[in-house]
């Protein structure tokens, strides 16, 4: 709200609007817009890779609903895809943790699938998909292989940046298994969101070019496209 009053005091205004509001939301959550010059064969890539985000997450079940999908850089990114909670969530469900990493690999995979190719863009994701996906196997009880149990991590140290060394609470079988889990989740969920963009791969064509032709995409613009090639 802070900083929405701000946007309207900037232009001179009375009344904060609920676009100042919009603005406001989306400089908090994806950073503040940069005008970096950007050469068009890396916006094509930026546009496939957020089109993938943004059909994965109209997709797959479980997913935060789009709001938003750009590819103007915002703060350390090249481009963002917003997705907002229908209500807060005090707790994650096996399926809705999954939706999160179906999301995060989205964007690689629409890479590979369209450009037959893939680029660093997806260091984060990759790093936030596993992350959860540890989480999942390690401190949610969520795999099915290893079952109810939680196993003691390295926690990063708060001056020192890196992990600890700790004692495991687990044999070196059980840290195999941990990786393959881990492995797995990656890999079954990619492959699911691989099936459900190559389903709909004209819509992601079309609009990783309507991104670049308008940059930034609303929901309804993105369901407008979807309902104009598939008719649904």
């Amino acid at each position: 709200a802070n900083e929405a009053a701000l946007l309207a005091a900037r232009y001179e205004r009375k009344e904060v609007t609920a676009r100042d509001f919009s603005q406001a939301r989306d400089k908090i959550t994806m950073g503040v817009e940069r005008e970096d010059f950007i050469r068009d064969e890396e916006k094509k890539i930026i546009a496939h890779h957020e089109a993938g985000h943004a059909l994965t997450a109209r997709f797959y079940a479980g997913a935060d609903p789009l709001e938003k999908v750009t590819i103007i850089p915002r703060g350390r990114s090249l481009g963002a895809t917003e997705l907002i909670p229908e209500e807060d969530r005090y707790n994650l469900t096996r399926s809705y943790v999954l939706g999160r990493i179906a999301v995060l690999l989205g964007g690689r995979t629409a890479e590979q699938l369209i450009l037959n190719d893939v680029s660093s863009g997806a260091g984060d994701d990759l790093k936030k998909a596993t992350e959860l996906a540890r989480r999942m196997v390690c401190q949610w009880g969520m795999s099915e292989k290893l079952g109810p149990m939680t196993f003691q991590q390295g926690e990063p140290h708060p001056f020192l940046g890196r992990e600890m060394a700790q004692p495991k609470d687990f044999s070196e079988e059980t840290a195999r298994l941990i990786d393959e889990e881990i492995r797995d989740i990656i890999k079954n969920t990619q492959q699911e969101v691989r099936d459900i963009l190559e389903s709909h791969q004209t819509v992601l064509e079309a609009l990783a070019q309507e991104l670049l032709d308008k940059e930034t995409l609303t929901r309804e613009e993105v369901d407008g496209l979807i309902e104009e090639k598939e008719g649904s």
